[in-house]
C-alpha cells in the first residue's frame, strides 16, 4: 500500500494533502517507478534516474508521458512545500490504459536508512531463489515485494539476496550486489540485473580509485567464499553485509570496501554541492 510520508504529493502539476493518495494506485494498470534520496534538499543523481526510468518506458513499449527539466521542477517543489531536507521520493509513472498517457506521481515515501552501527558492523542478509522478469526495467509488481519483505521479516534481514534457476547470484531484493576476492571486485553482469544508479556509481568509484571490477556470473557457492559481500542501493549507497544465511563475512574491515565506501561518499558530496540550487 501506498502512503505519503510528507503532509503532500502530487499528482502531475496538482498537489494535493497526504490523506488523499490512493493506497492502491500503483497496482492498477502498470507502474514503472524510481525511488530518489534526497539529501540536504537535493535529489541524489536526479539525471541518472531519468535515464533509468525512461530505459523502463522502452523496454516495456510506454511513451515517456514529461519532460525531465518538468519532473525535476515539481521534486525541488515537493521538498519546498514539504519542508523535507532528506528522504525518500517516490516517482510512479501510472499507465491505467493501454494508449493512454500515464499520470505522473511524486510523493515522500517510506524509508529505511542503515545505522551508523550497520555501516561499522555490517549487515545480515538472507538468501531466496527468485529471479525478476525483465530485470532492467523497473516495474512494479506487489507479489514480488510481498515474498521479499517475508523472507526479510521471518529471518530478521536487511535484505535478501536472490539467486536463479542456474543456481547465480544476481542481486538484493531492493539493492545490487558486489563481492571482494583478493584484490578483485565481482558483480553480475548488467544484463541479468537491474542496473541500479549506485551500482553505476559504484564503478566510478571504482575507477576513480583504480580498483578493477568484472561483471561474471557467480555461483551461491562461490559467493560463500569471497572475502567481503556488499550491496548498494537507494538508502543504503554502500553497505557492507556480514552475513548472507548463516555464513559470516568481515566485511566492514575489508581495506578494498573502505576505500570504494570513501569514494563514494566523495561523488555525494561534490553532486550536493553541484546541485545545490535550481
Amino acid at each position: 500500500m501506498e502512503i505519503s510520508q510528507g503532509d503532500f504529493w502530487l499528482k502531475d502539476d496538482q498537489l494535493v494533502r497526504k490523506e488523499d493518495l490512493p493506497g492502491d494506485f500503483i497496482e492498477r494498470g502498470t507502474s514503472l517507478y524510481e525511488v530518489i534520496r534526497v539529501i540536504r534538499g537535493v535529489p541524489i543523481f536526479f539525471e541518472q534516474h531519468m535515464d533509468r526510468l525512461k530505459g523502463s518506458c522502452q523496454l516495456t513499449g510506454l511513451e515517456f508521458p514529461v519532460d525531465v527539466a518538468t519532473i525535476k521542477r515539481r521534486l525541488y517543489q515537493l521538498i519546498s512545500t514539504n519542508q523535507v531536507q532528506a528522504g525518500n521520493i517516490k516517482i510512479v509513472l501510472n499507465y491505467q490504459r493501454e494508449n493512454s498517457p500515464a499520470n505522473c506521481y511524486a510523493y515522500f515515501t517510506q524509508a529505511r536508512y542503515p545505522s551508523p552501527a550497520d555501516y561499522q558492523k555490517g549487515v545480515k542478509t538472507v538468501v531466496v531463489k527468485m529471479e525478476r522478469p525483465t530485470p532492467n526495467a523497473k516495474i512494479d509488481r506487489a507479489e514480488y515485494r510481498r515474498v521479499i519483505d517475508s523472507a526479510k521479516e521471518k529471518t530478521g534481514s536487511y535484505e535478501a539476496i536472490l539467486v536463479d534457476h542456474n543456481g547465480f547470484v544476481t542481486e538484493g531484493g531492493r539493492s545490487n550486489l558486489f563481492m571482494i576476492t583478493g584484490d578483485l571486485v565481482v558483480t553480475a553482469p548488467g544484463d541479468r540485473v537491474l542496473k541500479g544508479i549506485n551500482r553505476q556509481m559504484v564503478m566510478v568509484a571504482c575507477h576513480n580509485i583504480g580498483q578493477s571490477v568484472v561483471e561474471k556470473e557467480v555461483s551461491l557457492t562461490e559467493m560463500l567464499t569471497m572475502d567481503a559481500v556488499f550491496i548498494t542501493g537507494t538508502s543504503p549507497h554502500v553497505l557492507p553485509v556480514s552475513q548472507v544465511d548463516d555464513k559470516h563475512f568481515d566485511s566492514p574491515h575489508n581495506q578494498i570496501l573502505r576505500n570504494i565506501m570513501a569514494e563514494f561518499d566523495k561523488i555525494v558530496e561534490e553532486y550536493i554541492e553541484t546541485n545545490g540550487s535550481v
